[in-house]
């Protein structure tokens, strides 16, 4: 079962936009919502685009490659780059989130990621979560 992203998930209405789903639509009332429900929580697709966004670059340093090359991993893991949740998932699942979306996403080399990771990671108030 996919994660509550925008609390519209499984009522019957559209998951993105809450809006009446047309005949023999079950998820999403159009193309238009799909996308964006697949661009905003999907990590696949979230992921990807922060790649983009970012040029394929670190938005840290700017370097498009710390020189690794991972041997498992995706594919820009294998670029030496990751994709960093600002707001960390805290042992949650990345598959479906609502911190997948962009403004939550920074893409870091894997140096700039280690050392990011090794600062105090900010805690998240419940006013925060309700805004996201």
């Amino acid at each position: 079962m996919k994660a509550i992203c925008t609390g519209y998930e499984n009522q019957g209405i559209c998951a993105m936009c809450g809006g009446p789903l047309g005949k023999r639509r079950r998820t999403y009332c159009g193309e238009e919502c799909a996308d964006l429900y697949l661009r905003l929580f999907f990590w696949s697709q979230a992921s990807w685009d922060a790649i983009h966004r970012a040029n394929r670059k670190c938005q840290v340093c700017g370097v498009t490659s710390d020189g690794t090359r991972a041997v498992y991993g995706t594919w820009y893991e294998k670029m030496g780059l990751r994709v960093h949740h600002i707001m960390p998932l805290n042992g949650e699942s990345r598959t479906w989130h609502r911190l997948n979306m962009p403004c939550n996403l920074r893409v870091l080399c894997h140096d700039c990621h280690t050392k990011e990771h090794s600062k105090k990671q900010p805690s998240c108030s419940q006013e925060v979560m309700e805004l996201i």
